[in-house]
């Protein structure tokens, strides 16, 4: 006889305003949706922080979406890969939670946090399904202003070995970008020694497929790890090895990126749960995995329990990643260890 699901009720969200955060220079309001999944004494937590600009959804309408949902019995199959569990369990409301992907990523925190308590395990090995968990090295974002050669120091000298740049900001020309990477290349190497750390370069798709190769040339002096999304879209052949962020949100873009030839693929995939959903990444790294591409895990300037959850997933990824971009950050509310490797947490849940 096989085991019953895990039968969970969802209750009402509660609305808390949790200020502002600073991405690419511009403050930006937060306010999350909590919810909580619960089975007598047995409580899982769930959180949306959706971010604007970012999230193709916003507190509102994720507010109508679980608000609608409250009362709703969630079954967690007892049986099946963690992906697969996540899904079935919401599948009855999968087309509401289409249109409000953060609901759907709360929805699924509270189901894991659940989960694994219910089973006497971390977050993290429910999500690994028994493989043994992953050492996880962290990057670090740089601020993009004059503050960034003394961050990169100081994380370089904690053990950070990859510091996160941004590229092509609106009004900085690329003398002032180089200017700026060398700036960041000199203290990082008088803080840990001549090329112990390599610089990971974020275009958010801004180069023009045509500038790309022969810019990124011009920058790869400065002891590059790898480019995030450099063009909109496939990028040309480059001098320096790319990665797929925003891409990763089109199924069909994913398609088309597995079906280059290995020469063409990207290095990595960035997954980043809140905004691609948790279950959905799981089956990403599998693809990835297969295909040979490596793997990187950020969070989306979530909450606590958002930040758990993007935590848990890179130690549960089926290869070891490579730096995840999962330092603190000021958005959180908990005191998360400042560490060039993501610690293994004791304790059942995810927090």
């Amino acid at each position: 006889m096989s085991a019953a699901p895990l039968r969970l009720t969802l209750g009402a969200p509660q609305r808390v305003v949790c200020g502002t955060v600073v991405v690419r220079g511009t403050a930006r309001p937060r306010v999350a949706l909590r919810v909580a999944l619960t089975a007598g004494a047995l409580a899982g937590h769930g959180e949306a922080l959706p971010l604007a600009g970012f999230s193709p959804d916003d507190a509102d309408s994720v507010e109508d979406t679980l608000a609608a949902l409250a009362g709703s019995e969630l079954a967690l199959p007892a049986a099946g890969t963690p992906a697969a569990r996540l899904d079935a369990a919401l599948a009855p409301h999968a087309a509401r939670l289409a249109r409000t992907p953060s609901a759907r990523f709360a929805l699924e925190c509270a189901l894991l946090d659940a989960a694994s308590q219910a089973e006497g395990r971390s977050a993290a090995e429910w999500l690994a399904g028994g493989r043994a968990l992953q050492p996880v090295p962290v990057s670090v974002l740089l601020p993009d202003d004059e503050r960034a050669p003394a961050v990169a120091a100081a994380a370089a000298a904690r053990g950070h070995r990859v510091l996160k740049l941004k590229i092509t900001i609106p009004g900085r020309s690329d003398a002032d970008e180089d200017r700026r990477l060398a700036a960041v290349r000199a203290a990082a190497d008088a803080a840990a020694g001549p090329g112990t750390v390599a610089l990971r370069l974020d275009a958010n798709g801004a180069l023009a497929p045509a500038d790309a190769p022969a810019r990124l040339a011009a920058l790869a002096q400065h002891g590059v790890e790898l480019v995030e999304e450099p063009c909109r879209g496939i990028p040309p052949p480059l001098p320096l090895p790319w990665a797929a962020d925003e891409s990763l949100a089109d199924p069909a873009r994913v398609a088309a990126l597995l079906a280059l030839p290995p020469g063409r693929r990207p290095a990595a995939w960035v997954l980043k749960p809140a905004l691609l959903g948790l279950a959905r990444c799981l089956t990403l790294a599998d693809a990835a995995a297969a295909a040979g591409i490596g793997l990187i895990v950020t969070h989306a300037f979530d909450g606590d329990t958002g930040f758990a959850t993007a935590c848990a997933l890179a130690q549960a990824l089926p290869l070891p990643p490579l730096p995840c971009g999962l330092a603190p950050h000021a958005g959180l509310g908990r005191a998360w260890p400042d560490l060039p490797e993501l610690p293994v947490r004791d304790g059942t849940g995810l927090l």
